[in-house]
């Protein structure tokens, strides 16, 4: 090979690191935008003025949810209509039931209730050897990937996130972007899952040991809250 196919060659080998580097800025831009960004959170929408009252009271988007009485006070409005709105707008699907409380209390469906609060809590159901990706964790709390975005912020920003390393990029990949409270880069997150147990195939985590959406759920809905 003559000096000029080589310098030919050497650029070439240059310019696709470039563009695979280019290329996981892109994914992780689209995975993790900025921390204002929440177009793409749906906001439910009643049939009317009064159930639209009450799908926007500040306590059905909790996790413990509210009363019928306390809906109604709420909105100024009487009990027993205020509970045939919610009955309605269960079936719906914009508000439920919250699961083993008497008496009854109502939150917003998941899909509506996308909160850090939430997206903590799912990942907190990740063990040792375990991965998931920012999209799993949207689907688990809503069923879409729509909250994939804010659950890369909030992984991202709140320090009292449980295990940040362990929400990755599609396809098991480290966000080239993550960053630890003390400015530890990819290589500190990768180094933190690997002692964990993470096996690495080149830059991907081996997909035996991620934990899909539906395993999420599973978890979320059969075992206790972390402290």
């Amino acid at each position: 090979m003559t000096e000029s196919m080589l310098a030919l060659a050497k650029f070439a080998r240059a310019q696709a690191a470039l563009f695979g580097d280019l290329a996981a800025e892109l994914e992780a831009a689209a995975q993790v935008p900025n921390l204002t960004a929440d177009g793409d959170v749906e906001v439910p929408t009643g049939r009317g003025q009064r159930q639209q009252q009450i799908l926007a009271v500040p306590g059905l988007a909790t996790e413990d949810g509210m009363k019928s009485a306390d809906v109604a006070l709420a909105i100024d409005y009487d009990g027993p209509n205020t509970h045939t709105s919610l009955q309605a707008l269960q079936k719906a699907g914009l508000v439920e039931l919250v699961p083993g409380v008497t008496p009854q209390r109502w939150r917003l469906a998941p899909r509506y209730r996308t909160t850090s609060v939430v997206f903590m809590r799912m990942a907190s159901r990740l063990r040792d050897g375990e991965w998931t990706t920012y999209g799993d964790i949207s689907i688990a709390v809503r069923g879409d990937t729509k909250a994939a975005r804010g659950v890369g912020q909030a992984a991202a920003a709140l320090a009292n996130f449980p295990h940040p390393e362990r929400v990755l990029m599609d396809g098991g990949r480290i966000n080239p972007k993550w960053r630890d409270s003390k400015n530890r880069g990819p290589e500190y997150c990768r180094e933190l899952l690997e002692h964990q147990g993470i096996r690495f195939e080149s830059d991907l985590a081996d997909p035996a040991q991620r934990v899909t959406w539906d395993e999420l759920r599973r978890r979320d809905e059969s075992e206790p809250v972390v402290e």
